[in-house]
């Protein structure tokens, strides 16, 4: 049994902590907050067996196997290295970290500690993308020629907002763009090229809308990410001899295969058991039962490839963050 400890008991650790209640081998062992009644009432809602008011507190806990991070990008950095000191493997939520640099210190300490660490990416455990996959490998679309990828919504959110906040790691790009880039990485590797245009937020000047047009060898993708606008949130991959759409592709739980005249030839369908945090969770459990340090399907090579490629956007656009090593 893999006794879990959350950091943050935010919307995100609540989704997690739902996730957890339907994975084999898998236990809500201890949640902390800075906040102590916060914890507490976390821990009655999920029914987790204790609450810890600091995270040093639960980090100290011997019996905690594995800590979840489901704090803000901006924290999660110092958070990781604490955990670490303490000899704790970790799940830590996207973005991992704020840059490549400091995902490349987590994991150098992780791999000298022989302690297993994953950017919990949960789209990349998703079956549904898993068996698109194979349908593109299997030639059913013929070669890709072409990625249309948006994810975005119109918000309301105030300045102080951790997703317009640059302390926090704030913008589109970190909490959401890395979802379409990470499709288009797992579809067709590193870019050639990329064109990209930004707005920026008026008051904290965080990116708040994005278009990234990517090149590679013999394909193309166009990605756009935005919280000042809603878009079809979905992902068109055009091949040469068919297309497939796949909606709301960073949760999906469907996917549309159509030939090259657009007839509808085949419906994917993977309903998900819990809500899709499920998946990276089993992945997890399954890492550390068999003491991998790190897991096959997100390896630490592709946390620091996508970080790579949103640094060198945030360098494109003059975005930088004030707690960046």
């Amino acid at each position: 049994m893999i006794r879990f400890g959350v950091i943050g008991a935010g919307r995100i650790a609540q989704t997690f902590s739902d996730a957890v209640k339907g994975v084999n081998d898998a236990e809500l062992y201890a949640v902390a907050s800075r906040d102590l009644e916060k914890a507490q009432a976390f821990k009655s809602q999920h029914q987790y067996k204790h609450a810890y008011g600091s995270y040093e507190a639960m980090l100290e806990d011997s019996n905690v196997d594995c800590v979840y991070i489901a704090t803000p990008h901006g924290l999660h950095y110092e958070q990781m290295l604490k955990c670490l000191e303490y000899n704790k493997p970790i799940l830590c939520e996207k973005a991992f970290t704020l840059n490549a640099t400091q995902a490349k210190h987590v994991f150098d300490i992780a791999r000298k500690k022989n302690l297993f660490v994953m950017e919990a990416m949960w789209t990349r455990f998703l079956p549904v993308i898993q068996a698109v996959k194979e349908i593109i490998a299997d030639g059913v679309i013929g070669e890709i020629k072409h990625l249309d990828i948006t994810f975005g919504f119109h918000t309301e959110a105030e300045d102080r907002d951790r997703i317009f906040n640059p302390s926090l790691g704030g913008g589109a790009l970190l909490d959401i763009g890395i979802y379409p880039l990470t499709l288009a990485d797992m579809l067709l590797g590193s870019p050639e090229g990329v064109e990209t245009t930004v707005k920026k937020h008026p008051r904290t000047g965080v990116d708040i809308h994005e278009t990234m047009t990517l090149s590679y060898k013999n394909a193309s993708a166009q990605i756009t990410a935005a919280f000042d606008e809603n878009l079809p949130n979905d992902a068109k991959i055009i091949g040469s001899k068919g297309t497939i759409v796949i909606p709301f592709f960073w949760q999906a739980e469907e996917a549309y295969i159509y030939d090259d005249k657009q007839n509808l030839c085949e419906k994917l369908s993977f309903p998900h058991p819990v809500n899709g945090f499920e998946y990276e969770i089993e992945a997890v459990v399954y890492c550390l039962k068999n003491n991998f340090k790190e897991s096959p399907i997100m390896p630490h090579t592709k946390t620091i490839a996508m970080l790579n490629q949103m640094d060198a956007l945030r360098k494109a656009w003059l975005i930088n963050y004030p707690n960046e090593l």
